[in-house]
């Protein structure tokens, strides 16, 4: 058991370690919605074995929340409509989920958004 536990603490090391480099390339803010504060270094499924800042991107408390799955109000979530055409894998990729979760809930701004969107094959497998 102990062996396990080093591996997981070891993983979150590597994971955490990547907030430098991912904080330089988000301009310290939130990848989702521009926030600044506290942000934290969320992987973005699928996970792979080795952490990668190509798979991971800084997140606030607020859009944590949403993709643990936390609903908010249409007000609230509107900046995913920008964040849909980032030009950052991960982000755009998060945003998509989120807005076509929304989407499926009818939201009628989400349907519009996923109606118009163009994705690269890449993200599109992804999603």
């Amino acid at each position: 058991m102990a062996r396990g536990l080093s591996q997981h603490q070891a993983r979150k090391a590597a994971v955490a370690a990547l907030g430098r480099s991912l904080s330089r390339r988000a301009k310290a803010k939130c990848e989702l919605c521009g926030a600044s504060g506290s942000l934290k270094v969320i992987e973005v499924p699928p996970i792979e074995q080795e952490p990668s800042s190509e798979r991971a991107i800084l997140a606030c408390h607020s859009c944590q929340r949403l993709m643990n799955g936390q609903d908010a109000e249409d007000s609230g979530v509107r900046f995913l409509e920008e964040t849909v055409w980032s030009e950052v894998v991960p982000a755009q990729l998060t945003a998509v989920r989120l807005v076509n979760r929304f989407a499926a809930d009818g939201r009628g701004w989400a349907v519009a958004v996923m109606d118009g969107l163009y994705l690269s094959p890449e993200v599109e497998r992804l999603v």
